[in-house]
């Protein structure tokens, strides 16, 4: 993809709120509002999930190391899609954004990949699962849905948690991406998890209010996640992402030990 110029290469308005396209040398960014930073590209290696939170959204794929269907609610400049699509060629992709002007976006700006086997809905992420009538279940499922005030409603509640994870594989994840600056809500997210789900973790982000929720309807396999050293470098290698601190943030804020004891010995 040509640079054109550095600093703002495009803005434009949308339901009251500024979305701006701005390069550096190396790399482009989305923007609302001017300082929120929503998504962002290397222009050298476009696959590359650039933001920490984002990698830590791909914890799943060390419980099923090779997803078939992919469901991703809140596409934004299509980080995720272009992650899937570099590194799992033959996977389904399902990619849902309630913005059609974001879509737009995605694929003028961020070259957001076309394929058979990826489909782009412009629908709410809600009334998408809740029209969802194709019988696929995914392997993989990730939400990211904000808006201009913070969690989009329609998305983070426990009506959408119950519908969500009737859709999802028996060996499948679903990752949220949470975001912990309002304290009642985050826990009541949490409470609504726990509740809707056999099994959650939870991976905060270093350095980010983000708060990632990993959850299954088994319990939590921490012998495919807890990996011997020499295979988690390998499956880090492969994918491009540092596995190992994910899996440590897992253990230090997860019990991992405890719990693998009591799954053992019930």
């Amino acid at each position: 993809m040509k640079v054109v110029k550095q600093g703002v290469v495009h803005s434009e308005f949308h339901d009251n709120h500024l979305i701006e396209i701005r390069d550096t040398a190396t790399q482009r960014a989305l923007f609302f509002d001017t300082e929120h930073l929503q998504s962002s590209m290397s222009f050298l290696t476009p696959q590359e999930l650039t933001l920490s939170y984002t990698r830590f959204m791909l914890l799943g794929l060390l419980i099923n190391q090779q997803p078939q269907n992919i469901l991703i609610i809140g596409l934004g400049a299509g980080s995720f899609v272009r992650f899937f699509h570099h590194y799992y060629p033959d996977c389904s992709i399902d990619g849902v954004d309630c913005s059609q002007p974001i879509i737009d976006l995605a694929k003028g700006y961020f070259g957001l990949p076309e394929s058979d086997n990826i489909t782009v809905t412009c629908a709410d992420g809600d009334l998408f699962v809740k029209q969802h009538n194709c019988g696929r279940k995914y392997d993989l499922i990730l939400v990211d849905a904000f808006d201009g005030q913070g969690m989009a409603p329609t998305i983070y509640n426990p009506a959408f948690y119950d519908r969500l994870q009737s859709l999802l594989s028996d060996d499948g994840s679903v990752s949220f991406n949470l975001w912990s600056s309002d304290k009642a809500l985050f826990a009541n997210i949490k409470k609504s998890l726990a509740a809707t789900f056999h099994s959650c973790l939870f991976l905060p982000v270093p350095d980010r209010g983000n708060v990632i929720a990993v959850t299954m309807h088994h319990d939590i396999p921490w012998d495919k996640i807890d990996l011997p050293p020499k295979e988690l470098k390998a499956f880090s290698s492969r994918l491009q992402l540092d596995f190992s601190q994910l899996v440590r943030i897992a253990k230090q804020n997860n019990g991992a030990i405890k719990t693998l004891l009591k799954s053992l010995f019930r």
